[in-house]
């Protein structure tokens, strides 16, 4: 639900220029009159801002004077002198903010009211609610929010202790605007409102104990004068009137800085329903107090475009919806920037809204426009949490910004700091109760996007050599993980490298089976791009061509074409910056089956021959093995069997040269598909058959899988259908070792096909049933024509059996 309550002091500089005519409560009756007081005298609001201050002067200048002041401290002169209404306070108050005693009292003098303020004052403040802040002017969304606060506070709380409810988030969520929402909603429920500023993020010092007890004693309509000096005194006379009061009393208690801050209250408020917004998780409130906690998150991006529609005139919303919506992405939903940049886009009609986001697309100048002043805004509320870490949590938080995505592990960023894993996890949890760091499961984190702008200006801050060595370590961290996937994931397989002790002081994982190694590989394998992105830009070539080098084993598994191919691309152009020919060629070829395999088949066979080109003068290798293999693989598809034979060949002979068991396997298995395409059913079977051999030889299950497949296709071209159905489903038994979906759905295309052979049109549907949900999302070419297929075989058992 939107609140369309548009309120026109939302900026200050508007304050002198419009006033509502009406108020229903006697607080916004006072803002009212204090607003044509102020106006009659011909005042803007920064000018009765000085009168205060000049009135405050005066009188400290008197205290100062006085002998019988002499002996106080320059603290408690200021104490008695009181404190100037600053002009934010002062636009506040005339929007309905009731005002404290000394407020009314000071306001009173400077506009010369003669106690007309003054007696207003004291039914403003009276009201259950009186004392609080003003509702937010604009609000969208939070309902379950709501709902929860609504529900913890539904009960009394028990006479010995208050109940506890502890709001957090990260900076700029708006936890006290949902608890302002919540409360000044609250007038049936509770017979009194309390309230208390913390400070505990904010300009300034946190607010002291004894400070926060005289805003509640304040809060119970208990005069300045009234209030006693000691800390003691003060808890027994909120404790005395909160008991003999016997009324359902609501506590709020804003902004706390800590735990700590808040703990020695709770004593004085038994009894009371007490609701605390702070940025760290307050995790001793909930252990020793049973506070529950309410975590607010960013904003929908429908509850954020609306709420940049609020404030936003409707006919420029609806002129440019797009720009709305790239305005809520760049604010990444977070409540407080959107206000901000709404507000000045808001406030500047001559420039179009689209105008205003592409200036904040401006990385290096976002901050700076969603800065209100020194003391407000985006930044300020950063700043606040920022300041109060320990230096190691703060280096932590600096380092991150150097990560090229949102998501983090916790692995990835103890590399990045240099610190041992249960350091790091040590760290990312100070952060994470701070709320400037989200954690997602128990090792991983979630760094909002403005936070991570600010962290990187915290990070240009430091030696440009402390942000390097970061990025070498976690580029050394993905290259040797990397490297252990590859290993775990096909160890009988004869091209793996083994690489020297860790440099750089970073630990890489180590994988004790294919599932870990495969689980790390499709969580982290979409960050590798970007990580890639920061090895090349900094030099780290060979590590870069490395780490994308070693997950090929994934990516034949796991057929992501997409990645696959941005992956080798960057592969390529490390290896180019490098000068490194034998591992430019290395690159090509494995780009060039990405490409196959995507059926970009110009493409590949044009960059397999360059491979080949850039392999042959240093004789036969592995790479010149692979990328004539494709130029065969290649010929094959189009159809030109001389020219599949003569490159297959080659590719074989190249492979038994070099002696790698896994090039020669593939290349039997080649040789046996020209063979079969050519009519000439021994060598085709004996290929075959020699591949699958070779890789059952090492236990390479992916290995028999993949060579089964032809071979049931050959036995089928063959019509030896008994055998063609053999081989299917030893390919299944194979597949099921692995995590290769397409295979798995290939070798159920097949089984479909031996079936449909074989008359059992209703088994070859259900073959293809069981085939497409593996496809689906996956390769969606090849599942239509599965699904195409599964149409025709069910369309003809119809006519015969009904198909389940």
């Amino acid at each position: 639900m939107t609140s369309r309550n548009r309120d026109p002091f939302a900026k200050h500089d508007e304050a002198d220029l419009v006033m509502p005519t009406s108020y229903p409560s006697a607080a916004q009756q006072y803002g009212q009159r204090l607003f044509e007081l102020r106006t009659h005298h011909g005042l803007n609001v920064r000018d009765l801002e000085e009168r205060t201050r000049d009135i405050v002067d005066a009188r400290l200048t008197d205290l100062r004077a006085r002998p019988e002041y002499a002996d106080l401290t320059a603290g408690e002169l200021d104490e008695l002198a009181g404190k100037p209404v600053s002009k934010s306070a002062i636009s506040r108050i005339e929007k309905g903010k009731p005002p404290s005693v000394d407020a009314g009292k000071l306001l009173d003098d400077a506009l010369g009211a003669h106690g007309t303020l003054e007696i207003l004052a004291g039914p403003a403040r009276a009201e259950p609610s009186g004392h609080l802040p003003v509702g937010p002017p604009y609000f969208v969304g939070r309902e379950a929010e709501l709902e929860q606060l609504s529900r913890l506070t539904s009960q009394p709380p028990a006479r010995e202790e208050p109940t506890v409810i502890v709001i957090g988030g990260l900076p700029g969520i708006g936890k006290s605007a949902l608890v302002l929402k919540w409360a000044h909603g609250m007038y049936a429920r509770f017979d009194l409102v309390l309230y208390a500023a913390m400070g505990g993020y904010t300009s300034g010092n946190p607010a002291t104990h004894a400070e926060i007890l005289a805003d509640l004693l304040r809060g119970l309509g208990i005069e300045r004068d009234h209030v006693p000096a000691s800390e003691q005194q003060r808890e027994t006379l909120l404790r005395e009137h909160l008991r003999r009061r016997e009324q359902q009393v609501l506590v709020l208690l804003d902004n706390a800085r800590d735990s700590q801050q808040v703990e020695p209250l709770l004593a004085s408020l038994a009894g009371t329903t007490v609701v605390v917004t702070s940025r760290p998780e307050l995790s001793g409130l909930v252990i020793d107090h049973n506070a529950r906690t309410i975590r607010l998150d960013t904003l929908t991006d429908h509850e954020a475009c609306a709420l940049a529609a609020d404030i936003i005139a409707d006919e420029r919303v609806e002129a440019e919806p797009d720009a709305v919506a790239q305005l809520v992405d760049i604010c990444a939903s977070l409540p407080l920037a959107i206000l901000v940049a709404a507000e000045r886009i808001a406030a500047d009609p001559e420039t179009s809204i689209g105008e205003h986001v592409a200036a904040l697309a401006d990385v290096e100048r976002r901050l700076q426009l969603l800065d209100i002043d020194e003391s407000g805004g985006v930044r300020a509320a950063f700043e606040w949490s920022y300041r109060t870490l320990r230096s190691d949590t703060a280096r932590m938080f600096r380092v991150l910004s150097l990560y090229p995505r949102p998501r983090v592990t916790a692995q990835a960023a103890s590399a990045l700091a240099g610190v041992p894993v249960d350091k790091g996890l040590r760290l990312l949890d100070d952060l994470a109760q701070a709320h400037l760091l989200h954690q997602v499961t128990a090792d991983t984190y979630h760094f909002h996007d403005l936070l991570c702008v600010y962290a990187a200006e915290q990070a240009d801050g430091q030696p440009e050599a402390e942000r390097r060595d970061a990025i070498v370590r976690l580029v050394t961290w993905f290259h040797y993980t990397a490297n252990a996937a590859s290993w775990a994931l096909t160890p009988m397989r004869d091209h793996h490298v083994q690489l020297p002790p860790t440099p750089h002081n970073v630990t890489p994982l180590t994988f004790g089976s294919f599932t870990a190694a495969f689980a790390w590989c499709s969580a982290e394998l979409s960050s590798l791009p970007a990580v890639a992105r920061l090895g090349i830009d900094h030099g780290l070539f060979y590590a870069t061509w490395r780490m994308a080098a070693d997950t090929f084993e994934y990516l034949v598994h796991s057929r992501p074409i997409g990645l696959w191919i941005t992956l080798m691309e960057l592969a390529v152009e490390a290896a180019e910056k490098d000068g490194d020919d034998a591992r430019l060629a290395e690159a090509q070829e494995k780009l060039a089956e990405g490409y196959r395999r995507g059926g970009r088949l110009d493409d590949a066979y044009d960059l397999d021959e360059r491979a080949a080109r850039t392999a042959s003068p240093r004789g036969p290798s592995r790479t010149l093995g692979f990328a004539l293999l494709g130029m065969g693989n290649n010929a094959h598809a189009a159809g030109d069997m001389t020219e599949a034979f003569a490159l297959t060949r080659r590719a074989l002979d190249v492979f038994i040269a070099v002696g790698t068991r896994i090039g020669e396997a593939m290349g039997h298995i080649s040789l046996g598909g020209v063979y079969r395409d050519l009519g000439t059913r021994d060598l085709a079977i004996e290929h075959g058959v020699k591949a699958v051999g070779m890789f059952a030889a090492v236990d390479d299950q992916h290995g028999v899988a993949v060579a089964l497949l032809p071979l049931a296709r050959t036995y089928l071209a063959f019509g030896e259908l008994g055998r063609a159905l053999c081989a299917c489903n030893d390919a299944q038994a194979a597949y099921a070792a692995t995590a290769d979906r397409w295979g798995r759905a290939d070798a159920l295309g097949i089984k479909a096909e031996v079936l449909d052979r074989l008359g059992d049109h209703q088994a070859a549907a259900l073959s293809l049933r069981e085939a497409l949900p593996l496809l689906r999302g996956h390769d969606d070419d090849k599942a239509a024509r599965l699904d195409a297929y599964r149409a025709d075989l069910e369309t003809a058992c119809r006519t015969t059996l009904p198909c389940p």
